[in-house]
């Protein structure tokens, strides 16, 4: 199969997908989900019947960018190198080869080479280096890697404000993220009915992100820093799947193994604070963040389907996954000023993870026109894990404290069992109906909520009255109750009996007793999807997509307690003919909740309970707040390919997007005051457009054009310098404001 080769014009759809393919990965339980994935080429149809093709040339981009350039490597002014190579043979009858590089010119560079034997053996060798980069615009004092330094010439104080050495100590600091990984794969057919495949790989990513830390004696107070994190991480992942395909079975076992390795145990600051004295303050003072572990993961997984007779069939996928982790502790704080008198009660957590889980669905056909499915599906996450105390030390700000206030690690195990029915007629009109229920219980140890349990009822039409007219519509309805909220659960799992005894049993809560977590919530749920499809002529297709979602958490006092989504999306495709054909399609979403919460203080304004005034604040529900927010996204594009004549190709695409944010604030008491949040403004305008000229049977110029336009002014960036606020000192990054210009030529050169 001849694969075309991939150009800079697509760059663009890769970076567009990584965000929903990365929350697919982390939705489905991967552990280490990667830092941008790629989408598949698309179909150019370079190669044509050739058996290699190379593409060189140069690209410029006109400046330096963040949004434009986070994934796609083009984020530097500047010139690149176009790169690109195919080459395959196919021409021994009993073996051949291919071999595949792109985009040698970015730091996005991808290759593989393959070889094999047609239906009998196939072995890969390969690489892909992508680059993530975030805004730059930002810039730090502090120096160092995993243990950040202030200057020599600091000049401290108790805020940001009294630092006045601090704007002739700021830098600047990349903030990217690279991932190289190399891989080997084989796949081999033992037999006609088994098949053996296996792949190992190795990722090594490196680079600089970012994190919040801070200082402080207890929750009341702090002194609060962003910090540069160097990220040294590397991922070593193997696994090994067999498969068997029989007449009416089909089974694939599959087992792997994966170790993660990072290089830095704890992320170190110098305090520039000095709050708290000399021996928690700047120079002495320091500050330390516990990184992401070393960890390894044995998982193994059975799919397979048997087939019982023509109208009924099995279908089932298991899984099971042990993580464990046993990295060495670290001290209880980083700062020596500090007297520790109790280790910790262990060398080491000690712990492993295991999660998994089972799905089944037996297919029927018991009429001719009916069809029948029962379904079946369970998750799980067990912990099996020491609980120990643990005297930590209050953000590296005071001596270790009383045996009182030692906190204890809690295991959170988690159980899910999903079953149904789902039933399909086919009715006259060439028309479907579509009935399903299912029943849903999840259990958690050590939440609020020990047990919630979950009804839905789906009903679905399809309809095609005429040849060019389909309709789909679809009502869901979900009802979830939950078990008695037992708001202190958090509290009694977390703390020491000492502590528990000696607070008032009004104030034994983390958080308010009237607030409710919204996934641990009473709701319920109504959505509607309406999916229409028209052929007006020949040439034209029209589409109409509708969706309406509401959550009500008719339960909850305090907490999210209101959601709706709704979205249209309009398309129009219209083919002149194989060489035309154009697309325009507008969309319009809005996302608005509703959550309220209560203001008040520690001590004895934190009694809950109270109902006979003067209130406490905790009890108070004058003390209430509550926000509306409301997302309106608008979305407008066009694309066009034209095939002018046989040797003149063109390509357009533009895409237009436009957002508002919008969060206003509810008070109902004199003594609470509070202003709407300023409207958070995203637009986005991206053109992109290509051309290919065939000047000889095997050569052709390539050119390509990208305008990209973004700005966005979110208020949390807007004039925030890295001293604006007191007791934070930030990195007083700015708002993307991005106009950008990519240009490309190059040469394709094809051969036989």
């Amino acid at each position: 199969m001849k694969s075309p080769i991939r150009l800079p014009l697509q760059l663009t759809a890769a970076s567009t997908l990584v965000l929903s393919a990365a929350g697919a990965l982390a939705e489905e339980g991967t552990l280490y989900a990667p830092l941008a994935i790629q989408s598949p080429p698309a179909a150019t149809g370079m190669l044509r019947d050739a058996d290699g093709v190379v593409q060189l040339g140069l690209g410029y981009a006109s400046d330096d960018s963040f949004m434009f350039g986070q994934y796609n490597g083009l984020h530097k002014e500047g010139t690149t190198v176009i790169g690109n190579l195919q080459w395959q043979d196919f021409s021994a009858g009993d073996s051949y080869w291919q071999v595949s590089v792109s985009d040698l010119g970015l730091d996005t560079r991808e290759g593989i080479a393959t070889w094999g034997r047609p239906d009998r053996l196939k072995i890969s060798v390969g690489f892909d280096s992508q680059l993530q980069v975030r805004n730059d615009s930002g810039r730090t004092p502090f120096r160092g890697g995993s243990n950040l330094v202030l200057p020599d010439d600091w000049v401290s104080g108790s805020n940001t404000a009294d630092w006045s050495a601090l704007d002739t100590s700021l830098r600047r600091f990349d903030r990217e993220l690279e991932r190289d990984k190399l891989f080997a794969e084989l796949d081999a057919r033992l037999s006609d009915s088994w098949k053996l495949d296996t792949r190992i790989a190795y990722e090594d990513r490196q680079g600089t992100a970012d994190v919040a830390g801070a200082i402080y004696p207890d929750l009341a107070s702090g002194d609060s820093v962003l910090l540069p994190q160097p990220v040294d991480y590397s991922t070593t992942e193997f696994d090994i799947g067999i498969s068997y395909t029989g007449r009416d079975v089909q089974l694939e076992g599959r087992v792997g193994y994966s170790d993660f390795d990072n290089d830095d145990d704890v992320l170190t600051w110098q305090n520039p604070y000095s709050t708290y004295g000399p021996a928690v303050g700047y120079p002495g003072g320091i500050g330390g963040l516990g990184v992401a572990p070393d960890s390894e993961q044995i998982n193994g997984r059975l799919t397979g389907q048997v087939i019982f007779n023509p109208t009924a069939r099995l279908q089932f996928d298991g899984s099971y996954a042990v993580t464990e982790q046993d990295q060495n502790y670290l001290d209880y704080t980083v700062n020596p000023n500090l007297a520790v008198a109790e280790p910790p009660p262990r060398t080491n957590f000690d712990g492993e993870v295991a999660t998994g889980g089972f799905g089944a669905r037996l297919l029927l056909r018991p009429l001719p026109k009916f069809n029948l499915e029962g379904f079946f599906r369970s998750r799980f996450r067990d912990y099996d894990t020491p609980r120990d105390g643990y005297r930590y030390v209050r953000g590296d700000a005071t001596n270790q404290p009383r045996s009182a206030l030692t906190a204890y690690n809690t295991a959170h195990d988690f159980r899910s069992e999903t079953m149904g029915l789902e039933g399909r007629y086919r009715l006259p009109w060439r028309s479907r109906l579509r009935v399903e229920y299912a029943y849903e219980r999840v259990e958690r140890e050590n939440a609020a909520v020990e047990e919630t349990e979950e009804d839905r009822i789906t009903v679905g039409y399809r309809i095609q009255p005429w040849d060019n007219f389909t309709a789909n519509a679809e009502l869901l309805y979900g009802d979830r109750v939950a078990d008695t909220y037992h708001w202190d659960q958090s509290y009694y799992a977390l703390l020491d009996a000492e502590l528990i005894n000696a607070t008032p049993d009004s104030q034994r809560y983390i958080t308010h007793p009237d607030l409710s977590q919204y996934y641990l919530s009473n709701r319920e749920q109504w959505e509607g999807k309406i999916d229409l499809n028209y052929l007006p002529f020949e040439r034209w297709n029209l589409a109409l997509n509708l969706l309406w979602h509401e959550d009500d958490y008719d339960k909850s006092e305090l907490g999210l307690t209101d959601a709706k989504w709704q979205r249209v999306n309009l398309s129009a495709t219209y083919t002149a003919s194989q060489n035309l054909n154009a697309t325009v399609y507008a969309g319009y979403d809005t996302y608005e909740s509703e959550q309220s919460s209560r203001a008040f203080r520690g001590g004895q304004e934190k009694n809950a309970f109270e109902i006979y005034p003067p209130l406490p604040q905790a009890s108070d529900p004058g003390r209430n707040w509550d926000l509306d927010a409301e997302d309106n996204s608008f979305t407008l594009g066009a694309n066009v390919a034209w095939q002018i004549a046989k040797t003149l190709s063109l390509e357009l695409d533009y895409s237009y997007v436009d957002t508002t944010a919008e969060q206003d604030l509810t008070t109902y008491s004199s003594t609470l005051s509070a202003s709407d949040l300023p409207d958070v403004e995203t637009t986005l305008h991206h053109l992109v457009a290509g051309g290919t000229w065939d000047m000889g049977e095997n050569l052709s110029l390539r050119l390509d054009y990208q305008y990209y336009r973004y700005k966005s002014d979110d208020w949390a960036r807007q004039g925030v310098q890295p001293a604006t606020i007191g007791k934070v000192l930030t990195f007083g990054e700015s708002n993307p404001n991005e106009q950008i210009h990519y240009v490309g030529a190059s040469v394709l050169y094809r051969w036989q």
